[in-house]
């Protein structure tokens, strides 16, 4: 360890329990290193592993995709009166109510396609919310978020009686008669081997997965592609965006079944094993990091940091190195984190910067990380340009804080700078 850096180490603002590691990318050396291996907790600096593993398992161009299916007797026999339609979703937190992507567009096709009435709207169980905790996310995950409806304190079977009643009167106001009464939410759901050929997350290169036999497809629209999803969720550190991506983590596990937390906590875990990371004892209770109970190592942190440079996610179609994939700012991933120095005088910068838009202003230095902060924790992960030119990855975590945890950042961005001139 570096003196400059051990000598920091040693004055920290709170005795907060701290740990450290700095990998250059370039060699692959571990330069800088205190308690890499104990358990911390991450905080949203666990956000980095949620949206490797998911633009690892689909790729960034990937898409979601909402549906509207009917009965396949009534959608061949060209009916225009439909004894009901199954709006099914894979999850994604963009969707809403007005706009390209949206329950408007679903009912302006079904309009355009000559339907006339439905008796009854149901919802297709692509998600199981009653497996995830209700706490301390507040509010449920579910199979169609409506980015209108923040939906706190929402029980799943109240959120699901908002959405439907939104679909109702997208259709009322496309022309579509609905019938049949009041909709009772989850009660109206399909059955469970069809629950996955809709509403799914499709790889940008694939082609659309074949309807199930009893039903056939009647409207889709799809989503942004996953990177940009990714990015509006890591720069600002949205934790609701954060869990419904990574609900599809649990795809693997359902098969045909409605996806559920502990499948998706079992992608978590096998993305980290895959990566190289000692899974065992670390701790996974959810995707965002809000839980207290999440315990990850600062190795295992740079290990996800190092696999997603050495491996960049990128939009090229030659091959590009690592190295100059950061430089010119093409690795997709290593982007969609907050920038820090970016300031905070425009929306632009704003967005670009995210949590760290304020942080590292005036210091020439060229960082792309992750903040987490819990009551009693601060850490700081991602990637800063070394003095020697070198990519260094770094996490550093910091728990059992009393205290106000905003002179922590302030000693990280110290930290950051003092590595950064070391090496």
């Amino acid at each position: 360890m570096s003196p400059a850096v051990s000598a920091l180490l040693q004055r920290p603002p709170s005795p907060a329990h701290t740990g450290l590691l700095v990998r250059d990318l370039t060699t692959g050396k571990v330069v800088e290193a205190s308690r890499p291996d104990e358990l911390f907790t991450p905080a949203s600096t666990l956000k980095i592993v949620s949206m490797a593993a998911r633009l690892s398992q689909s790729g960034p161009l990937a898409w979601y995709s909402a549906d509207v299916t009917a009965s396949a007797a009534e959608v061949n026999g060209k009916a225009s009166a439909l004894s009901s339609v199954t709006l099914r979703g894979g999850g994604d937190p963009s969707f809403s109510i007005q706009g390209r992507y949206s329950l408007a567009a679903l009912a302006k096709q079904l309009s355009a396609r000559g339907i006339k009435s439905v008796g009854e709207v149901r919802l297709a169980p692509t998600v199981d919310s009653s497996t995830w905790p209700a706490l301390p996310l507040g509010t449920p995950v579910v199979a169609v978020r409506l980015s209108e409806y923040p939906g706190w304190n929402d029980t799943p079977e109240r959120y699901a009686e908002r959405v439907i009643s939104a679909f109702e009167g997208q259709l009322r106001a496309a022309g579509i008669q609905v019938g049949g009464g009041q909709s009772s939410s989850l009660g109206h759901v399909v059955g469970q081997a069809a629950v996955q050929q809709f509403g799914s997350v499709i790889p940008g290169a694939s082609p659309p997965l074949p309807a199930p036999p009893a039903e056939l497809g009647l409207a889709t629209v799809r989503s942004q592609p996953l990177i940009e999803l990714a990015k509006q969720t890591l720069k600002p550190s949205d934790n609701v965006w954060a869990e419904q991506i990574a609900a599809e983590l649990g795809s693997k596990v359902a098969g045909n079944g409605a996806v559920t937390h502990a499948g998706m906590v079992a992608g978590l875990r096998a993305f980290l094993i895959k990566v190289g990371v000692n899974a065992a004892p670390m701790s996974l209770n959810d995707a965002s990091g809000l839980s207290g109970g999440n315990r990850l190592t600062p190795r295992s942190l740079v290990t996800v940091l190092s696999r997603m440079y050495d491996l960049p996610i990128t939009a090229s179609k030659t091959p590009i190195t690592p190295a100059d994939a950061f430089a010119q700012r093409k690795n997709l991933f290593i982007e969609a984190l907050p920038r820090g120095a970016t300031g905070e005088a425009s929306a632009e910068a704003r967005a670009l910067g995210g949590t760290l838009a304020g942080r590292f202003v005036g210091s020439g230095l060229d960082v792309r990380a992750k903040t987490g902060t819990l009551p009693g924790v601060s850490s700081l992960a991602g990637y800063v340009r070394g003095k020697s030119g070198h990519v260094l990855a770094f996490a550093l975590m910091m728990d059992q804080a009393p205290g106000n945890t905003l002179d922590l950042r302030a000693y990280q961005d110290r930290m950051v700078k003092v590595i950064a001139q070391n090496h």
